[in-house]
């Protein structure tokens, strides 16, 4: 039986998460996203409709923003991106996921705060400011575990780049690195099969013009602008974490 609100639930939510996908919002968007399709159809459920969709915005977005990441940076942070996704693997079935979200949401919202409220020359002495090992290793686990992990990966960029385009681009890549190592363990896991990534491909004209429209919309904003909106979707991201992480203890 054909159900609109199932292809209408599906296709908007992966709409937004495309846009975010493209670098725009700071993974407020996405996380927006999965939490309607983990609401509506089941964490586990939302996982495997968004894997294949997540493939598909990282080839278009690497292919938007190719002329301008640095190398250097993503392989040296991938060690430790592929470490949170190892860990996430043998840990996914015993950790409480709401302590996940309330941890990864707080640290978040924390760190945006304090990157306002101290001067320039103390920006530095923020705790974990820049650490390849802490926000690559956190950004692999929450990816793995709750498709959540643009906002640790955000906040080590911010601590790198203050042009949208290098920062755009670097997330893009690092992200699209940590989903290529989340798929074996989500066939061994049994979170995805070749079955429903195939049915769930027919949303991915959604997502590519997801992707398209988002890169458009960063090429319309300034480089303070871009950032102003980067900082308040992760605050409101951050939030909705820690809501909800509260909510289902």
């Amino acid at each position: 039986m054909f159900d609109l609100s199932y292809y209408l639930i599906v296709s908007f939510s992966v709409l937004l998460f495309a846009i975010s996908k493209s670098g725009f919002s700071g993974g407020g968007l996405a996380l927006i996203s999965v939490t309607l399709l983990s609401i509506t159809y089941g964490p586990l459920t939302a996982i495997a409709i968004l894997m294949p969709m997540l493939l598909i915005c990282d080839a278009i977005a690497g292919y938007l923003n190719r002329k301008h990441y640095e190398h250097k940076v993503i392989w040296s942070l991938a060690p430790y991106s592929l470490l949170g996704v190892i860990a996430g693997m043998f840990l996914f079935k015993f950790i409480n996921l709401s302590m996940i979200s309330i941890f990864i949401g707080s640290i978040s919202l924390v760190y945006v705060v304090f990157n306002y409220l101290v001067t320039n020359s103390k920006i530095k002495n923020i705790p974990f400011y820049g650490s390849k090992f802490f926000w690559g290793t956190l950004s692999g686990f929450t990816s793995f575990c709750l498709h959540s992990g643009g906002l640790p990966m955000n906040i080590f960029f911010m601590s790198l780049y203050n042009k949208k385009v290098q920062f755009v681009a670097g997330l893009v890549f690092s992200m699209a690195l940590i989903n290529i190592f989340k798929i074996i363990p989500y066939f061994y896991l049994d979170i995805i099969n070749l079955r429903s990534l195939m049915g769930y491909l027919l949303f991915s004209p959604v997502a590519i013009v997801g992707v398209i429209v988002g890169h458009w919309m960063n090429s319309k904003l300034s480089d303070k602008s871009f950032f102003m909106i980067i900082n308040f979707f992760i605050v409101v991201a951050s939030l909705r974490l820690v809501y909800l992480g509260f909510v289902d203890l």
